[in-house]
């Protein structure tokens, strides 16, 4: 089976950047919930983890081991 870990992405993006909030969902099959401290919990599959590494050092997200 796929390995998948469990992560609380907090989303950065301000602005015009929210445009990727929807891609990033999409890509990784994230949900579209947020916390009001703009988090969102959620399981990733390893061998996508690079590419969401990719998105957090562009500044869109921060990724938080919880």
């Amino acid at each position: 089976g796929v390995k998948r870990m469990k992560l609380t992405i907090r989303w950065m993006a301000k602005g015009r950047q929210k445009r990727f909030y929807n891609d990033i969902c999409r890509k990784f099959g994230i949900s579209r919930y947020m916390s009001i401290n703009h988090e969102t919990p959620c399981e990733i599959k390893e061998e996508d983890l690079l590419l969401l590494r990719e998105c957090e050092k562009r500044g869109f997200i921060q990724i938080r081991n919880k």
